[in-house]
C-alpha cells in the first residue's frame, strides 16, 4: 500500500539500469540514455519521477493517476499506455506490476546513486486528542532499549501516536513506513533508506548494522507492520541487540518476540462531564476540531452536542472514521451525516489528500486488514458480524462450527482476530467478545446475501439453543441485542422460532427495561399467529399466547382477556398443569371489571390450584386473587392476598417478584389512606432498587409513583415535586404512563389546576389512542383533576384546557409539570 508521505522526485541525479546507462535528472526534467537525452514524453517522465521517488515501493493505480494527471478524470488505460512506454525504453524489469494493486520501480540503482541516497523526512505530526495517557505510556515504554509494539484496530490512530512519540524523542530517530512494501525481503532496504543508505548485494544484516549509529540513543519506528509481521519479528530480534536502540512498531497484531513490550491502543472515549458529554476531550474534541478545520463557522451548541456524541459512539471513537465523517459535515450538515451512518462506507469515503490511500477510505482500511487473514479466518470474521452487542465463545462456536469446522478451529480463529485487533475482548469471566460497530458493518457488507441468510439462521438457532432455555435474567440481559437480532430475522423467515424467542424473552424480561420492546415484538407477530399459528408447534403456540396475555394485562389492554383465554384453551390438551395454571392466573388478572366471565376464570384457577400447596402455586393463585379482591372492593382480602403472594415469592427466592409484591402492597396502603406506612415501606423498597445499581428493574416507575402518591397524601408536596424528574425519566425508559397517576393529584394539591386539566386531557388522549381500559384508580385520578377544574375554573374552561392537553406531545407535557 502507498506510504504516508507523498512520493518526492529525487533531488539528485539518479542512475539506474545495466551499467548505469539511464540517468534521471529531476532538476533538468529529463532522462539521459547513454548520455543522450531521451525522447520520453512529459506524462511518462512525470510517471517515472514519481515511481523513482520511492524505489521498490508500491504505488496504487489511483495514486499514480492522481500525481501524474492531477485534477483530471483519467481512465486506467492512460496509465497503462505510459507504463508500457517506460518499459519499452527502460526494459520490462524496470517497472513491476503488482496484480490488482499497482506498480513499483524495480530497476537496479547504480552504486554512486546508492551512496548519495538521503534518509526520507520524518512524517508530519498532527494534534492529538484524548491521547495524553497513551502517549505517556509509550514514552515510558521507550525509556529503556528494546522493542515496543503499539497495536490496535484499523483506524484507531496508531500511526498518529507513533508520530507524536517520534516528534518528542530527544535523540536521533528514523521512520520506516512498511505499508508500501510487499515482500519481506524489502524490509532491510527500507530500514537502510531511513538511515540514508542503500544495501548492496550480499548479506543484509552486517551492512544494516553498520549503517545504524551505535553511539547515541536511537528511536526507530516501523509503521504498519501487520502484513510483514514475521519479517519484522526476525529483524526486531537483530535490531534490539543494539544496546541503545529503541524499536517502536505499529501493527494490528503483536510481533511475539522475546522482551516485546505490548501497548494496546483503544478507540477514543466520549468524555462525560458534569453536565453531559464534554466536547473538549476525547472523541468529541477530535470530531469538533476536524469539522472546524473544514468549516471555521461550526460551533458546538446544546442542540448539536447530543448529535456529536451519538456520532462518536456510533463510529466507535475510531479517529479515522471521525475524521472522514467530519469532512462530510460542511456539505451535508451534522444531522444528515449522523442519519447516513447506515451507509457508512459510502459516507466515509474521502479523507485528507496527505493521508495514505488506504487511510483516505474507511472501506479500504478494513479491506486491507481483511486481506491479511487466512480464508478460514475471513469466513469467521464475516460470520461474527451477525452478532450485536457482543457474544460469548459458546455463541461463536455454535454459530460457526460444522462438519468441517471444529470447536478448536473457531477458538483458534477467534484468537487470531483478537490478536489482529479486529475483535475486542472484555475482561469478564467468561469473556465477552465484540466487533466494533464499524468492523461489524464491514463484516456484514462482506458476508453477502446468501451467506448472510445462512449466518443469520445459524445465529437465531444459537440464541434459541444457548439463551432461550435459561431463566437467568442476567444471561438474557447480556445478550438481549443478540436476542433482538435473532427475533427480527425470525419474524420474517421462521414464525416458530420468532414465537419461541419472543415468548421466552417475555417471561424472563418482564421485570426489566426490555418489557416494552418485547411487548412490541409479540404484538408484531399477532397477525401472523392469528393467520398461520397452527403451523407452529403446540407448546410454542400456547406459551406465546400466554405471555402475550401477561404483557397485555400489565398494560390494562382489553385484549388481555380473550388472548389469555385462548392460551388456556391451547394449554388444556397438552398435559402441562403448571403452564395451564399460569395461563389461568393470567386470565383472572386480565380483567379490569367484575363481570360473569371473571367467575368462570376464578373457578378454573381454584380447581387447578386445589391440593397443591407449593410456593409456585400459591404465588400464582394469590397474585390473581388479589386482583379479584381489588375489583370487588375487598381491601382486607386484597392486602392478605398480596402478603401471601410476597411470602411465596420469598420462599422461591424470586427477589424481583418479592419487590413487585412489596410495591403492590405499598400502593394499596397509600390508596387506603395509610400514607405514613406506605411512604416508609416505599422508601425502603426504592433504596433496595437503587442498591442494585443496574437501573434496569421494571418495577422502578411504579415504586416512584407510589412514593409520589404517598408524599402527596402526607402534604409533603416539595418532596413529591423533587421526585418528578426521576419518575418521568423512569416512565420514558420503561414505556409506561404510570407516573401521571401520582402527578395529577400533586398538581391539584399545589393549586396548579390549569396544568392538571391539561395533563388530564393528555393522559386520557394517550389511553384512548392505545385503546386502554382505565381502571377505577386511574379514572379517580383523572376525575379528581377535572372536578377541581370545573369547581374553580368552570366547565367551559376545563373542557378547553382538556382539549389543549390532548394536542400536547409527551415532551411538552413533561415541561408543563416540571415548571412551577
Amino acid at each position: 500500500m502507498p506510504a504516508t508521505e507523498p512520493a518526492r522526485p529525487p533531488t539528485q541525479p539518479l542512475r539506474f539500469g545495466p551499467g548505469g546507462r539511464f540517468e534521471l535528472r529531476p532538476a533538468e526534467y529529463r532522462l539521459l540514455v547513454d548520455g543522450e537525452p531521451s525522447a520520453l514524453g512529459g506524462r511518462a517522465l512525470d510517471l517515472l519521477l514519481t515511481l523513482a521517488g520511492r524505489p521498490a515501493e508500491l504505488f496504487t493505480k489511483a495514486e499514480l493517476i492522481e500525481r501524474v494527471w492531477p485534477g483530471l478524470v483519467v481512465e486506467e488505460g492512460n496509465l497503462r499506455v505510459q507504463i508500457n512506454a517506460l518499459r519499452r525504453l527502460l526494459g520490462e524489469d524496470a517497472i513491476a506490476t503488482v496484480p490488482g494493486r499497482g506498480y513499483r520501480f524495480t530497476a537496479a540503482l547504480h552504486d554512486d546513486t546508492q551512496a548519495a541516497a538521503a534518509p526520507p523526512p520524518a512524517p508530519a505530526t498532527t494534534t492529538l486528542f484524548g491521547r495524553d495517557a497513551d502517549l505517556a505510556r509509550v514514552r515510558q515504554a521507550l525509556a529503556t532499549p528494546g522493542c515496543v509494539s503499539l497495536v490496535g484496530s484499523p483506524g484507531v490512530g496508531k500511526s498518529s501516536l507513533a508520530r507524536e512519540a517520534l516528534a518528542r524523542w530527544p535523540g536521533r530517530s528514523a521512520w520506516v513506513d512498511l505499508a508500501p512494501l510487499t515482500l519481506p525481503a524489502q524490509l532491510p532496504d527500507g530500514v537502510a533508506r531511513a538511515f540514508g543508505g542503500q544495501l548492496s548485494p550480499g548479506e543484509a544484516l552486517p551492512q544494516l548494522l553498520n549503517l545504524i549509529p551505535a553511539d547515541d540513543d536511537l528511536l526507530l519506528v516501523l509503521d504498519n507492520a501487520e502484513h510483514l509481521a514475521a519479517a519484522c519479528a526476525e529483524w526486531a530480534a537483530h535490531l534490539t541487540a543494539l544496546p541503545r536502540l529503541r524499536l517502536l512498531v505499529t501493527s494490528q497484531l503483536p510481533l511475539g518476540v522475546a522482551g516485546e513490550r505490548l501497548l494496546r491502543l483503544e478507540p477514543l472515549p466520549v468524555a462525560e462531564g458534569v453536565d453531559g458529554p464534554d466536547p473538549r476531550e476525547g472523541a468529541l474534541a477530535l470530531l469538533v476540531a476536524r469539522i472546524r478545520a473544514v468549516d471555521a463557522r461550526f460551533d458546538v451548541s446544546a442542540r448539536s452536542l447530543p448529535v456529536l456524541a451519538a456520532l462518536c459512539r456510533q463510529l466507535d471513537g475510531l479517529p479515522l472514521a471521525l475524521e472522514l465523517a467530519a469532512a462530510r459535515v460542511p456539505l451535508m450538515g451534522l444531522q444528515a451525516v449522523h442519519d447516513a451512518l447506515a451507509e457508512r462506507f459510502a459516507l466515509l469515503s474521502r479523507g485528507r489528500r496527505d493521508s495514505s490511500a488506504r487511510h483516505r477510505n474507511l472501506l479500504d482500511a478494513l479491506d486491507w486488514s481483511h486481506g491479511l487473514l487466512e480464508p478460514a479466518e475471513q469466513r469467521l470474521y464475516r460470520a461474527l458480524g451477525v452478532f450485536a452487542g457482543g457474544f460469548t465463545l459458546d455463541l461463536a462456536v455454535t454459530l460457526s462450527s460444522d462438519e468441517h469446522t471444529s470447536r478448536w478451529d473457531v477458538v483458534d480463529g477467534l484468537a487470531t482476530l483478537v490478536e489482529r485487533s479486529l475483535v475486542s475482548v472484555a475482561s469478564e469471566d467468561p469473556p465477552r467478545y465484540r466487533l466494533l460497530e464499524t468492523m461489524r458493518a464491514h463484516a456484514l457488507a462482506r458476508l453477502g446475501d446468501a451467506d448472510g441468510h445462512s449466518a443469520r439462521r445459524r445465529h437465531a438457532a444459537a440464541v434459541l439453543a444457548l439463551i432461550a432455555p435459561s431463566d437467568d435474567a442476567a444471561l438474557w440481559l447480556a445478550d438481549m441485542q443478540n436476542v433482538r437480532e435473532a427475533f427480527l430475522w425470525a419474524r420474517e423467515h421462521d414464525l416458530g422460532t420468532a414465537a419461541q424467542i419472543g415468548a421466552r424473552a417475555a417471561r424472563v424480561m418482564v421485570f426489566t427495561v426490555w418489557r416494552h420492546e418485547v411487548t412490541q415484538w409479540l404484538l408484531s407477530l399477532l397477525p401472523a399467529m392469528e393467520a398461520r399459528g397452527e403451523a407452529v408447534p403446540p407448546q410454542v403456540q400456547a406459551l406465546w399466547w400466554s405471555m402475550l396475555g401477561y404483557l397485555l394485562l400489565i398494560r390494562a389492554d382489553p385484549r388481555a382477556v380473550p388472548v389469555s383465554r385462548k392460551a388456556v384453551d391451547l394449554w388444556r390438551p397438552l398435559g402441562n398443569p403448571a403452564e395451564l395454571l399460569i395461563a389461568a392466573a393470567h386470565w383472572v388478572r386480565a380483567f379490569t371489571e367484575d363481570e360473569p366471565e371473571l367467575d368462570e376464570a376464578c373457578t378454573l384457577l381454584r380447581e387447578l390450584a386445589a391440593g397443591d400447596d407449593s410456593a409456585a402455586t400459591r404465588l400464582r393463585l394469590n397474585g390473581a386473587l388479589a386482583v379479584v379482591a381489588r375489583l370487588r372492593g375487598d381491601t382486607a382480602e386484597l392486602l392478605a392476598c398480596m402478603e401471601r403472594e410476597q411470602l411465596a415469592a420469598r420462599e422461591l427466592g424470586q427477589s424481583q417478584r418479592v419487590q413487585v409484591a412489596e410495591n403492590n402492597i405499598c400502593l394499596t396502603l397509600v390508596r387506603l389512606g395509610r400514607f405514613e406506612e406506605g411512604a416508609t415501606r416505599t422508601r425502603a423498597l426504592l433504596d433496595a432498587l437503587d442498591a442494585d445499581g443496574s437501573g434496569s428493574n421494571g418495577s422502578l416507575p411504579w415504586v416512584l409513583n407510589a412514593l409520589v402518591e404517598a408524599l402527596v397524601g402526607l402534604g409533603r408536596l416539595d418532596e413529591a415535586q423533587a421526585l418528578l424528574p426521576r419518575s418521568l425519566a423512569a416512565q420514558r425508559r420503561f414505556g409506561t404512563t404510570v407516573a401521571w397517576l401520582g402527578i395529577l393529584p400533586l398538581l391539584v394539591a399545589q393549586g396548579r389546576i390549569e396544568a392538571a386539566c391539561r395533563l388530564a386531557g393528555h393522559v386520557r388522549g394517550r389511553w384512548m389512542a392505545n385503546d386502554t381500559t382505565l381502571d377505577p384508580l386511574e379514572l379517580r385520578a383523572l376525575d379528581g383533576a377535572l372536578d377541581a377544574g370545573r369547581a374553580l375554573l368552570g366547565g367551559d374552561i376545563t373542557v378547553a384546557l382538556e382539549a389543549e392537553g390532548r394536542a400536547l406531545g409527551d415532551e411538552a407535557v413533561e415541561g408543563l409539570v416540571l415548571r412551577r
